[in-house]
């Protein structure tokens, strides 16, 4: 079975933290399956884990993360806005 893994990455600067807090806490089922994760060493940088079953399902995650559910208001909190929040798409390496 491929086992892949799709990253989202971002900073939520300071002065934005509370308010990111209240937005993560509006929709719980926005977060079903999702891994939230804060960097120990960085306070604010956060990371989304999900994990597809295949490349297909992956798109319709990234394109549902980046076009759904009031995605654009958290945006607004992202350093860089909607430039700061990156996405990538990992898959088993093959050496």
């Amino acid at each position: 079975m491929l086992r892949l893994l799709l990253f989202c990455e971002y900073v939520i600067p300071e002065a934005n933290r509370a308010a990111f807090a209240e937005w993560v806490k509006t929709a719980p089922e926005r977060w079903e399956g999702v891994e939230l994760l804060e960097n120990a060493g960085q306070p604010g940088v956060f990371v989304e884990i999900r994990r597809p079953g295949d490349r297909a399902e992956a798109a319709d995650m990234e394109k549902e993360r980046r076009e759904g559910r009031s995605w654009r208001e958290m945006e607004n909190l992202a350093k860089g806005d909607r430039e700061g929040v990156r996405i990538w798409l990992f898959v088993p390496a093959d050496l």
